[in-house]
């Protein structure tokens, strides 16, 4: 096995295993090229992107972030290729660059769609212990959604940049207890949010209790997958239990359907305690995949 730094030129060999890796398991993919280059502009290629060849062909992919604090790797095998050393090569290469990067002990994540029976031993052979799971979510939109506001509330579009400190207020609040949240400043929030090529202010919608905000919903088109995305929805705590994300969600579903978007997606933490899974799968929306986040400490 040959194990090298990626390159741009293995952006296209790198999305086929990717593509390939997520069909095997859930049928279908939703990577596009656009969406890997994203990913790949956040990547220090020499130093946190690998690729894994057998036979002199790219059949497995590896990464590695630091997220403030927050070691994550990441890989990709192609199925027809499981078996071969391909995974334990990627999660030696991520742990070993994440004890570069860390004040030991520290733990690393890493995540999968794959939950069968040899998934499970190999994790565990290697140290690690399933703590959480993801769901990606669809919904298809067959008609344009009503948007009813609650009592109180104003449900009004997003104003850039007048909003934004307030926006980003809120959403910090609304997503404190959530697992793993890592404040962001305002400043590193925005530069992330504002700096995005998708970036497009009037997707978003906040819903205002006066000069309060009390929750928004951030959406971009085309980020993951080629259609229709809600990336941040979030209710601050006082203000929750009132139909609030509901509206949100709707007024979204609204104005992809009036843009001609008839799918739209989202991520949830299926443990999330907020009861967001309850709100999409009454929205109509379904389970595309589920992701297992696995953990090892580093020691």
């Amino acid at each position: 096995m040959n194990v090298r730094p990626a390159t741009w030129d293995d952006l296209g060999a790198v999305l086929d295993v990717a593509r390939a890796a997520d069909i095997a398991v859930a049928g279908a993919s939703d990577w596009t090229e656009s969406d890997m280059r994203d990913e790949w502009q956040d990547l220090d290629l020499e130093r946190d992107a690998w690729v894994f060849e057998l036979g002199g062909a790219v059949r497995g992919f590896a990464s590695f972030e630091n997220r403030g604090g927050r070691l994550i790797g990441d890989g990709y095998v192609h199925p027809d290729f499981r078996g071969r050393g391909i995974g334990s090569a990627i999660l030696e290469t991520t742990e070993r660059r994440a004890r570069e990067e860390a004040v030991l002990p520290a733990p690393i994540q890493n995540a999968t769609l794959n939950q069968d029976d040899a998934t499970t031993r190999f994790y565990e052979r290697h140290g690690y212990a399933r703590v959480r799971h993801f769901w990606r979510l669809v919904a298809e939109l067959e008609r344009e959604h009503d948007v009813v506001a609650p009592a109180g509330i104003e449900l009004r579009a997003y104003r850039h940049p007048d909003d934004a400190r307030a926006v980003h207020a809120a959403l910090e609040e609304a997503f404190l207890d959530h697992w793993n949240n890592r404040p962001r400043p305002f400043d590193e929030w925005s530069k992330r949010i504002f700096d995005e090529r998708h970036f497009d202010p009037t997707l978003w919608r906040v819903a205002a209790d006066g000069d309060d905000v009390a929750g928004a919903v951030v959406c971009e088109s085309k980020r993951h997958g080629d259609w229709g995305w809600v990336g941040i929805l979030g209710v601050r705590p006082a203000w929750r239990r009132r139909g609030i994300a509901d509206a949100l969600l709707h007024a979204s579903f609204a104005e992809f359907f009036r843009r001609g978007e008839r799918r739209v997606a989202l991520a949830v933490d299926a443990q999330n305690p907020t009861g967001a899974t309850r709100l999409y799968e009454r929205a109509g929306m379904r389970v595309f995949w589920e992701a297992v986040v696995w953990e090892k400490e580093l020691a």
